[in-house]
């Protein structure tokens, strides 16, 4: 499961590349759905399969804080240093903003939540506005996020809020899956469901990818660990088979809609085997930790590389994908040593035994 979080960060770095790099492994929305399945996957698991957090819902929000926000403010801190830097060309977007905007894009780049709502808003005659579309404003205020693909983690910190207080009830679970879906049939055919924002950065609809991750645990993990005890390389197969398709997916020569909910079905049915791989080998999870910075990061070091070397920018596309992505590796590899490693070691205090660790969620 590491690995294949890995392939998901970087999923999301050939994205915002742009250009052909778009096109590599399973692009930019399909990888931040596919990370939601496996979000509900591993916080069902600390959840309803550890005493970490039972009757303690204050310690999983404190693990969730910490997990996120750490590497968050790092990145967000460094980017605002370099926006400092670079002659403030950032702060004049906010000169243009009515203050009502201003402290909305203030308040959720220090907090995240609310990340994810802003892409519905925009500036119309000179004020703050539900617009239904980030497109649809006089200012664009995505532009002022020092962090700009962390919106997800908006969405994800949703998912944390109520996930407590439904994974543990199937029929809870169940329901909310149902009115989820049932939700995003009726937005597409009312047309809207098929247009950005509301394709994947809707929590009411994307919260179905969560909960059926979380079925893809409480429903298929068991079974997968009694398959796997008479088919004894069953997790290295079924992840195998995940990483392959990553490699694969703009090949598959389908209608792009049903190629993603395949996908997404895919990983459900086969995410407990890459579980229990992650569980063989210490080498898949420690490669899974770079996932997070890596998806954190990358904007900061597209953003240095594009001032540094703005001709390769042009010039020499794969060079300039090499140094970024290579770079982004690098420098999660650095924020993990300096900043998630330390507060791992309190991260675990927090939990209320002493018994098997969960592995980290993604985000």
């Amino acid at each position: 499961m590491g690995f294949l979080r890995t392939l998901l960060a970087l999923s999301v770095v050939f994205d915002h590349l742009g250009g052909g790099n778009a096109d590599h492994l399973v692009g930019g929305r399909l990888a931040v759905q596919l990370f939601y399945v496996i979000s509900g996957f591993l916080i069902s698991y600390v959840l309803t399969a550890t005493d970490h957090y039972q009757g303690a819902v204050g310690k999983f929000y404190a693990n969730r804080f910490l997990r996120l926000f750490p590497i968050y403010l790092a990145v967000a801190a460094l980017t605002l240093a370099a926006h400092l830097m670079s002659g403030g060309a950032f702060f004049r977007l906010y000169d243009a903003l009515p203050l009502s905007a201003e402290l909305f894009l203030v308040l959720s780049n220090i907090f995240i939540i609310g990340q994810d709502w802003l892409m519905f808003f925009g500036i119309e005659n000179s004020a703050l506005a539900f617009t239904g579309s980030f497109a649809h404003s006089e200012v664009p205020l995505y532009q002022g996020l020092l962090v700009p693909q962390a919106w997800t983690l908006g969405v994800e910190m949703s998912f944390y809020l109520v996930a407590p207080f439904i994974l543990g009830s199937p029929r809870r679970l169940l329901v909310l899956l149902a009115a989820s879906l049932a939700l995003r049939v009726a937005l597409v055919a009312e047309g809207i469901g098929t247009n950005d924002p509301w394709t994947y950065r809707f929590f009411p609809t994307e919260l179905a990818l969560f909960l059926l991750g979380s079925l893809s645990h409480q429903v298929l993990l068991p079974r997968c660990k009694a398959w796997t005890q008479r088919i004894k390389r069953l997790p290295e197969l079924g992840t195998a088979v995940l990483a392959v398709y990553c490699l694969l997916h703009f090949s598959i020569a389908i209608n792009h809609n049903v190629r993603d909910g395949l996908a997404v079905l895919l990983f459900v049915a086969l995410l407990p085997l890459a579980f229990l791989f992650q569980s063989r080998y210490r080498l898949d999870k420690a490669i899974g930790e770079l996932s997070y910075p890596i998806y954190i990061c990358h904007s900061l070091v597209i953003l240095f590389f594009t001032w540094l070397l703005e001709e390769a920018h042009q010039d020499q596309p794969l060079l300039f994908s090499a140094l970024v992505i290579t770079s982004t590796i690098a420098f999660s590899a650095l924020l993990n040593s300096v900043i998630a490693d330390p507060v791992e070691r309190l991260r675990k205090r927090l939990r209320s035994d002493d018994g098997e660790q969960a592995p980290a969620a993604s985000s």
